[in-house]
């Protein structure tokens, strides 16, 4: 055998390994994602929570939710990206600052974790609508909401939607430009039914709405001038995946409201800074309000 032919021989096997290796990781985050959509999983996922009173709901628009912490306390409601669960705020609800002044209320977007039903809702208007019942069935009053990535549109909406209980909104790495969306070429590949079946539902979920993301953020764009709560962008300047410049954008167009916005940029962070830096974030989460 020549060196070619070791050559050929070394690159199928080396393809066949990452073959399997991909598969193996689709099968993991299917099986997880099934897992934390159970009570079981959600429960264990959350097992060494430094607060009592840990409560998983529903709402009657479907919405899965857990509740964590005094209800006596200001909450603090938290919305994932795509994808996302329970997970995403996993980190940050193990930081115990946040109890003395807050409860939790921790959110699976429509399509995603427990929520139901099981499929996409790309619309962010629709999303911040579902969610809102949350806030309605809590009787949640002066509501802080931090938002991740797509949840943070949806956060501004929701804030728009119901000025009277929001106090603040936090948008951490989000996606708000509908001319500045990343979006990568095997999203358009992976689009049709089938893979629906053959991939991960998280992932299936989170790519009908990447394909959605700009007709969806056009529409939201109307509804951030009624925006009335404070609101605090921050954005890694090295985030690859949802550009800087979304921050700076949103910026813009919420200061043609009444409500005060400042932008915080993270020199060198990418884009889960809820994941890379959950102490800071959780310091932060504590300023709303204060002067």
């Amino acid at each position: 055998m020549n060196a070619l032919h070791i050559a050929m021989a070394i690159v199928k096997w080396g393809l066949m390994v990452a073959f399997i290796l991909a598969v193996l990781l689709l099968l993991l985050a299917e099986v997880l994602d099934r897992y934390w959509s159970t009570a079981a999983g959600a429960y264990r996922l959350y097992r060494k929570i430094p607060a009592d009173g840990i409560v998983l709901k529903y709402a009657s628009s479907g919405v899965r939710y857990a509740r964590i912490g005094d209800r006596s306390l200001q909450p603090l409601l938290l919305i994932h990206g795509a994808p996302g669960s329970l997970f995403d705020w996993k980190s940050l609800a193990k930081r115990s600052i946040l109890y003395d002044r807050y409860y939790l209320l921790v959110v699976e977007r429509p399509g995603y974790g427990g929520t139901r039903p099981r499929e996409p809702l790309p619309s962010i208007v629709e999303q911040a609508k579902r969610l809102g019942v949350v806030l309605e069935e809590e009787e949640a009053e002066a509501v802080v909401i931090a938002g991740h990535s797509y949840g943070a549109p949806i956060s501004l909406v929701l804030a728009a939607l119901q000025p009277e209980r929001v106090a603040h909104v936090y948008g951490l790495s989000g996606q708000y430009d509908p001319e500045n969306e990343v979006v990568f070429g095997v999203s358009h590949w992976v689009k049709y039914w089938p893979f629906r079946y053959l991939m991960p539902r998280i992932l299936w979920v989170s790519n009908i709405e990447k394909l959605s993301h700009a007709e969806a953020q056009r529409e939201a764009l109307s509804y951030y001038t009624a925006v009335k709560a404070p609101v605090t962008l921050v954005h890694g300047d090295a985030d690859k995946l949802v550009p800087f410049a979304n921050s700076v954008f949103v910026k813009q167009q919420l200061e043609r409201t009444p409500a005060p916005v400042e932008l915080i940029t993270l020199e060198g962070k990418r884009h889960p800074i809820q994941l890379q830096m959950p102490h800071e974030i959780a310091v932060l989460l504590l300023r709303a309000g204060l002067k």
